[in-house]
């Protein structure tokens, strides 16, 4: 595997993993994960004639599939894709600190031009004299502006760079960051990017809305049907509702029987719709369990939606979500309701 050095590209590897693999409806653990970052990278060339062809059979890409891909191609290697991203959060985090340096820098220079300048206008009697500290003045005051401007965008990019980076370090850091049942990133992994994607929205002025959706009586199945076929549920939901991620958008087991969706660059209505979407594509499902011979029937899920607001913290937009879930649940379940 070759080392990218490049945070530009790496960054770019990133962007087109996801797409990739949705485009097939592959799960996001984080060994299939590994297998796409390689694919899309190009190094490996063994692996990607090995999908090209998979590809042109139109082989499923099932778990055997990826089990086989994964040992054969990446097992040996997989530390290796976790190193190279934490040395590229390492060199995100060196060039936060050389911009900083430098600014800071700017700022001292400024501060002594300033106390210059203010020390020749107590002592000078000339207007022409005046005229020419102002000229400087102005020149300084532009040449910080324009300084301090490009010290935004570059901020503004790392912080985008970071958000992702770190979510791929954690979806390939090990199973602490997936919840073993689901295969879905924890909760503790959601409240982190929460966070940060809380962070960045606010500070681009960009929506981004949670959704919350909990299966409708969910102790009556475990009491009917017993743990094993209640596991079994919660995980063809889960797996039916990672299909219908799209782009940056985020998933988490939020509780034992609810998860959590981030969207990023979405608003309420687009959240809603997709929140009903799902809800309906649940109660369509008419479920059973061929190896126990048993037909459970239909199961319903509620949802909560609510969008960012300026003054939000991710509290704030936790607990509005919540309330919203209650509210539906409150109305017989199968239903959703926003902010």
């Amino acid at each position: 595997m070759q080392a990218i050095n490049d945070i530009t590209e790496a960054v770019s590897l990133l962007k087109k993993t996801l797409p990739e693999m949705q485009r097939r409806n592959i799960a996001t653990t984080p060994e299939n994960y590994a297998i796409w970052y390689e694919f899309v990278a190009g190094a490996n060339a063994a692996l990607v004639d090995e999908i090209k062809l998979l590809d042109a059979n139109k082989t499923p890409f099932t778990s055997v599939v990826h089990s086989e891909l994964y040992q054969k191609h990446i097992a040996s290697e997989h530390q290796s894709v976790v190193n190279q991203l934490s040395d590229n959060v390492k060199e995100v985090i060196n060039s936060f600190l050389m911009q900083s340096k430098h600014e800071g820098e700017g700022l001292g220079q400024y501060s002594r031009t300033l106390k210059d300048l203010s020390l020749e206008a107590e002592t000078t009697q000339s207007i022409g004299e005046l005229k020419g500290m102002v000229s400087q003045l102005i020149e300084h005051t532009k040449q910080r502006e324009v300084a301090t401007n490009v010290m935004q965008e570059s901020l503004s990019s790392m912080s985008k760079e970071m958000q992702q980076l770190k979510d791929e370090v954690a979806r390939l850091s090990g199973e602490k960051s997936v919840d073993p049942l689901t295969r879905v990133p924890t909760r503790s992994i959601f409240d982190d990017d929460l966070d940060s994607h809380v962070t960045m929205a606010l500070s681009e002025q960009e929506p981004l809305s949670l959704i919350l959706l909990e299966v409708d009586k969910f102790a009556e199945v475990r009491k009917k049907f017993g743990n094993v076929i209640g596991d079994k549920v919660l995980k063809f939901i889960a797996t039916l509702f990672k299909k219908h991620l799209k782009g940056s958008d985020l998933i988490a087991r939020y509780d034992e029987h609810c998860f959590a969706m981030l969207l990023p660059e979405t608003g309420a209505k687009g959240a809603a719709a997709a929140a009903e979407n799902l809800c309906a594509k649940i109660a369509k499902q008419t479920l059973s369990d061929s190896a126990e011979k048993l037909q459970l029937g239909t199961m319903t899920v509620s949802g909560g939606v609510t969008s960012l607001k300026e003054s939000d913290t991710p509290q704030t937009l936790t607990q509005r979500a919540e309330a919203c879930l209650s509210a539906a649940r409150g109305t017989g379940g199968n239903r959703v309701r926003v902010a």
